[in-house]
Protein backbone atom coordinates (compact mmCIF):
# COMPACT_ATOMS: atom_id res chain seq x y z
CA UNK A 1 0.00 0.00 0.00
CA UNK A 2 1.21 3.18 -1.01
CA UNK A 3 0.97 6.05 2.05
CA UNK A 4 1.97 9.57 2.01
CA UNK A 5 1.78 12.30 3.96
CA UNK A 6 2.46 16.58 3.99
CA UNK A 7 3.46 17.74 7.72
CA UNK A 8 1.99 21.04 8.69
CA UNK A 9 4.97 22.71 11.05
CA UNK A 10 2.44 23.76 13.54
CA UNK A 11 -0.15 21.40 13.49
CA UNK A 12 -3.89 22.08 14.19
CA UNK A 13 -5.17 18.79 12.68
CA UNK A 14 -5.26 16.57 10.04
CA UNK A 15 -6.85 15.65 6.80
CA UNK A 16 -7.10 12.27 4.90
CA UNK A 17 -7.51 13.33 1.24
CA UNK A 18 -8.49 10.71 -0.99
CA UNK A 19 -8.06 10.82 -4.81
CA UNK A 20 -9.73 10.11 -8.07
CA UNK A 21 -10.35 7.66 -11.17
CA UNK A 22 -7.24 7.14 -12.95
CA UNK A 23 -5.12 9.75 -11.22
CA UNK A 24 -2.33 9.61 -8.28
CA UNK A 25 -2.05 11.79 -5.17
CA UNK A 26 1.29 13.19 -6.48
CA UNK A 27 -1.53 15.84 -8.05
CA UNK A 28 -2.56 17.09 -4.82
CA UNK A 29 0.55 18.40 -3.54
CA UNK A 30 -0.90 22.14 -4.06
CA UNK A 31 -3.84 21.25 -1.58
CA UNK A 32 -1.59 20.03 0.68
CA UNK A 33 0.69 22.93 0.43
CA UNK A 34 -2.62 25.53 1.19
CA UNK A 35 -3.61 23.39 4.09
CA UNK A 36 0.22 22.99 5.58
CA UNK A 37 0.16 26.55 5.30
CA UNK A 38 -2.75 26.73 7.60
CA UNK A 39 -1.63 24.13 10.25
CA UNK A 40 -3.32 20.93 8.53
CA UNK A 41 -1.31 18.26 8.06
CA UNK A 42 -2.18 15.73 5.04
CA UNK A 43 -2.50 12.27 4.83
CA UNK A 44 -2.93 10.01 1.73
CA UNK A 45 -1.20 7.44 -0.56
CA UNK A 46 -1.99 5.92 -4.34
CA UNK A 47 -5.37 3.72 -4.38
CA UNK A 48 -4.70 0.39 -5.10
CA UNK A 49 -4.87 0.30 -9.19
CA UNK A 50 -3.59 3.36 -9.74
CA UNK A 51 -0.42 5.77 -9.26
CA UNK A 52 2.91 3.39 -7.97
CA UNK A 53 0.46 0.84 -6.23
CA UNK A 54 1.33 -2.49 -6.68
CA UNK A 55 -1.36 -4.78 -9.08
CA UNK A 56 -2.97 -4.47 -11.80
CA UNK A 57 -3.96 -1.18 -13.11
CA UNK A 58 -7.50 0.09 -12.80
CA UNK A 59 -8.19 -2.93 -11.60
CA UNK A 60 -9.71 -4.10 -8.12
CA UNK A 61 -11.12 -7.50 -6.90
CA UNK A 62 -13.87 -5.59 -4.62
CA UNK A 63 -14.37 -2.15 -3.82
CA UNK A 64 -13.72 -2.85 0.11
CA UNK A 65 -9.99 -2.91 -1.09
CA UNK A 66 -10.48 1.14 -1.53
CA UNK A 67 -11.40 1.52 2.52
CA UNK A 68 -9.32 -0.89 3.78
CA UNK A 69 -6.80 1.62 2.00
CA UNK A 70 -8.16 4.65 3.60
CA UNK A 71 -8.54 2.92 7.17
CA UNK A 72 -4.88 2.90 6.85
CA UNK A 73 -4.11 6.36 6.10
CA UNK A 74 -6.81 7.20 8.74
CA UNK A 75 -4.68 5.57 11.47
CA UNK A 76 -1.39 7.42 10.34
CA UNK A 77 -3.66 10.64 10.37
CA UNK A 78 -4.70 9.80 13.96
CA UNK A 79 -1.68 9.15 15.54
CA UNK A 80 0.04 12.15 14.10
CA UNK A 81 -2.50 14.16 14.99
CA UNK A 82 -3.28 13.08 18.64
CA UNK A 83 -6.68 12.62 20.85
CA UNK A 84 -6.53 16.65 21.01
CA UNK A 85 -6.66 17.66 17.36
CA UNK A 86 -9.63 16.95 14.60
CA UNK A 87 -9.76 14.64 11.54
CA UNK A 88 -10.97 15.54 8.06
CA UNK A 89 -11.71 13.09 5.02
CA UNK A 90 -11.69 14.44 2.11
CA UNK A 91 -12.43 12.93 -1.33
CA UNK A 92 -12.59 13.93 -5.07
CA UNK A 93 -14.39 12.13 -7.58
CA UNK A 94 -14.10 8.76 -7.06
CA UNK A 95 -12.57 9.60 -3.54
CA UNK A 96 -16.04 11.34 -3.04
CA UNK A 97 -17.65 8.03 -3.29
CA UNK A 98 -14.63 6.43 -1.15
CA UNK A 99 -14.90 8.86 1.54
CA UNK A 100 -18.71 8.11 1.56
CA UNK A 101 -18.93 4.93 1.79
CA UNK A 102 -15.91 4.51 4.25
CA UNK A 103 -18.19 6.77 6.45
CA UNK A 104 -21.22 4.72 5.97
CA UNK A 105 -19.22 1.54 6.56
CA UNK A 106 -16.70 1.98 9.11
CA UNK A 107 -18.19 2.77 12.71
CA UNK A 108 -15.47 3.98 13.98
CA UNK A 109 -15.52 6.97 11.54
CA UNK A 110 -17.88 8.60 13.28
CA UNK A 111 -16.11 9.08 16.15
CA UNK A 112 -12.82 9.95 14.26
CA UNK A 113 -13.97 12.16 11.85
CA UNK A 114 -15.02 15.68 12.41
CA UNK A 115 -16.77 15.42 8.70
CA UNK A 116 -16.58 14.97 5.44
CA UNK A 117 -15.79 17.07 2.12
CA UNK A 118 -16.49 15.71 -1.44
CA UNK A 119 -15.34 17.92 -4.51
CA UNK A 120 -17.48 16.73 -7.52
CA UNK A 121 -18.15 13.25 -6.17
CA UNK A 122 -18.72 9.90 -7.75
CA UNK A 123 -22.37 9.24 -6.41
CA UNK A 124 -24.03 9.80 -10.25
CA UNK A 125 -22.66 9.88 -13.52
CA UNK A 126 -23.66 12.34 -16.31
CA UNK A 127 -24.21 10.39 -19.11
CA UNK A 128 -26.40 7.59 -18.24
CA UNK A 129 -24.85 3.58 -19.29
CA UNK A 130 -26.69 2.39 -22.07
CA UNK A 131 -28.52 -0.95 -20.58
CA UNK A 132 -26.95 -2.82 -23.34
CA UNK A 133 -23.50 -1.92 -21.94
CA UNK A 134 -24.77 -2.95 -18.37
CA UNK A 135 -25.58 -6.05 -19.30
CA UNK A 136 -22.24 -6.84 -21.38
CA UNK A 137 -20.76 -5.66 -18.03
CA UNK A 138 -22.38 -8.23 -15.85
CA UNK A 139 -21.82 -10.96 -18.34
CA UNK A 140 -18.02 -9.75 -18.39
CA UNK A 141 -17.43 -9.54 -14.70
CA UNK A 142 -18.13 -13.62 -14.19
CA UNK A 143 -15.99 -14.54 -17.21
CA UNK A 144 -13.46 -11.87 -17.76
CA UNK A 145 -13.06 -9.54 -15.13
CA UNK A 146 -9.90 -7.99 -15.49
CA UNK A 147 -10.66 -6.74 -19.17
CA UNK A 148 -9.88 -3.07 -19.55
CA UNK A 149 -11.46 -0.47 -21.49
CA UNK A 150 -10.88 3.53 -21.63
CA UNK A 151 -12.34 5.40 -18.99
CA UNK A 152 -13.33 8.13 -21.06
CA UNK A 153 -11.87 10.92 -19.22
CA UNK A 154 -9.86 13.34 -21.32
CA UNK A 155 -7.90 16.66 -20.04
CA UNK A 156 -10.35 18.83 -20.74
CA UNK A 157 -13.01 17.57 -18.71
CA UNK A 158 -10.96 18.08 -15.66
CA UNK A 159 -10.15 21.75 -15.98
CA UNK A 160 -10.69 24.93 -18.12
CA UNK A 161 -6.73 25.72 -17.51
CA UNK A 162 -4.49 24.50 -20.41
CA UNK A 163 -1.69 24.36 -17.93
CA UNK A 164 -3.49 21.46 -15.81
CA UNK A 165 -4.69 19.69 -19.31
CA UNK A 166 -1.20 19.83 -20.36
CA UNK A 167 0.17 17.90 -17.02
CA UNK A 168 -2.42 15.86 -17.16
CA UNK A 169 -1.87 14.43 -20.41
CA UNK A 170 1.64 13.81 -19.88
CA UNK A 171 1.94 12.21 -16.19
CA UNK A 172 2.82 9.03 -16.56
CA UNK A 173 1.26 8.15 -13.42
CA UNK A 174 -2.12 8.54 -14.63
CA UNK A 175 -3.65 5.55 -16.04
CA UNK A 176 -6.59 5.99 -18.53
CA UNK A 177 -8.50 2.65 -18.25
CA UNK A 178 -10.51 0.64 -15.86
CA UNK A 179 -11.46 -3.04 -15.90
CA UNK A 180 -14.89 -4.20 -16.53
CA UNK A 181 -14.81 -5.53 -12.20
CA UNK A 182 -13.96 -1.60 -11.51
CA UNK A 183 -16.98 -0.63 -13.22
CA UNK A 184 -19.28 -3.15 -11.63
CA UNK A 185 -17.91 -2.42 -7.80
CA UNK A 186 -18.20 1.53 -8.73
CA UNK A 187 -22.17 1.20 -9.66
CA UNK A 188 -22.90 -1.40 -6.55
CA UNK A 189 -20.83 0.82 -4.67
CA UNK A 190 -22.63 4.02 -5.97
CA UNK A 191 -25.86 2.16 -5.55
CA UNK A 192 -25.31 1.54 -2.28
CA UNK A 193 -24.14 5.10 -1.16
CA UNK A 194 -27.50 6.40 -1.94
CA UNK A 195 -29.54 4.17 0.03
CA UNK A 196 -27.09 4.72 3.30
CA UNK A 197 -27.23 8.14 3.10
CA UNK A 198 -28.65 8.03 6.87
CA UNK A 199 -25.62 6.17 8.07
CA UNK A 200 -23.88 9.67 7.70
CA UNK A 201 -23.83 11.31 10.83
CA UNK A 202 -20.98 13.68 10.93
CA UNK A 203 -21.28 17.16 9.20
CA UNK A 204 -20.48 17.34 5.32
CA UNK A 205 -19.23 20.04 2.74
CA UNK A 206 -19.84 19.31 -1.01
CA UNK A 207 -18.21 21.60 -3.54
CA UNK A 208 -19.57 20.39 -6.97
CA UNK A 209 -18.24 21.56 -10.27
CA UNK A 210 -21.19 23.11 -11.89
CA UNK A 211 -19.89 22.13 -15.91
CA UNK A 212 -19.28 19.28 -14.42
CA UNK A 213 -19.11 16.64 -18.06
CA UNK A 214 -18.68 13.04 -15.70
CA UNK A 215 -20.54 13.56 -13.11
CA UNK A 216 -24.54 14.92 -12.77
CA UNK A 217 -24.58 18.04 -10.71
CA UNK A 218 -28.70 18.08 -10.00
CA UNK A 219 -28.16 14.72 -8.91
CA UNK A 220 -25.08 15.33 -6.39
CA UNK A 221 -27.77 18.05 -4.81
CA UNK A 222 -30.66 15.64 -4.23
CA UNK A 223 -27.98 12.84 -2.89
CA UNK A 224 -26.97 16.15 -0.48
CA UNK A 225 -30.55 17.11 0.18
CA UNK A 226 -31.27 13.59 1.44
CA UNK A 227 -28.58 13.13 4.48
CA UNK A 228 -30.08 13.68 7.37
CA UNK A 229 -26.48 15.39 9.42
CA UNK A 230 -25.50 19.01 8.93
CA UNK A 231 -24.57 19.17 5.43
CA UNK A 232 -23.55 22.50 3.44
CA UNK A 233 -23.73 22.40 -0.67
CA UNK A 234 -22.42 24.75 -2.89
CA UNK A 235 -22.47 24.66 -7.04
CA UNK A 236 -19.33 26.23 -8.24
CA UNK A 237 -21.02 27.47 -11.80
CA UNK A 238 -18.99 27.43 -14.89
CA UNK A 239 -16.05 24.84 -13.07
CA UNK A 240 -15.23 21.69 -14.74
CA UNK A 241 -14.51 18.24 -12.74
CA UNK A 242 -11.42 19.17 -11.27
CA UNK A 243 -12.50 22.32 -8.78
CA UNK A 244 -9.60 22.14 -6.79
CA UNK A 245 -7.69 22.39 -9.95
CA UNK A 246 -9.47 24.99 -11.81
CA UNK A 247 -8.20 29.14 -12.15
CA UNK A 248 -10.50 29.47 -9.10
CA UNK A 249 -8.90 26.64 -6.95
CA UNK A 250 -7.78 29.33 -4.29
CA UNK A 251 -11.03 30.28 -3.62
CA UNK A 252 -12.45 26.66 -3.07
CA UNK A 253 -9.36 25.73 -1.14
CA UNK A 254 -10.21 29.07 1.34
CA UNK A 255 -14.14 27.91 1.41
CA UNK A 256 -12.49 23.99 2.57
CA UNK A 257 -10.19 25.72 4.96
CA UNK A 258 -12.96 28.09 6.77
CA UNK A 259 -15.20 25.20 6.82
CA UNK A 260 -13.10 22.99 8.65
CA UNK A 261 -12.49 25.73 11.15
CA UNK A 262 -15.99 26.30 11.90
CA UNK A 263 -16.72 22.58 12.21
CA UNK A 264 -13.26 21.88 14.42
CA UNK A 265 -14.31 21.31 18.00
Amino acid sequence: MIQHKWLAAEQKGAVVLVHGTGEHYGRYEHVAAYLNERGWSVFTGDLPGWGRAPGRKGHIKAFEEYLEAVDEWRRAAREAAGDGHPIYILGHSLGGLIATRYIQCYEQSKQEFAGLILTSPCLALKLAVPPWKVKLAHWLDSVWPTLAMPNGITPDMVSRDPVVQAAYQSDPLNYAKVSVRWFQELHRAMDQAWKDRERIIVPVLVLQAGDDSLIDPDAIERFAAGIHSEVEYHRWNGLRHEVLNEPEKEQVMFQVEAWMNRQAP
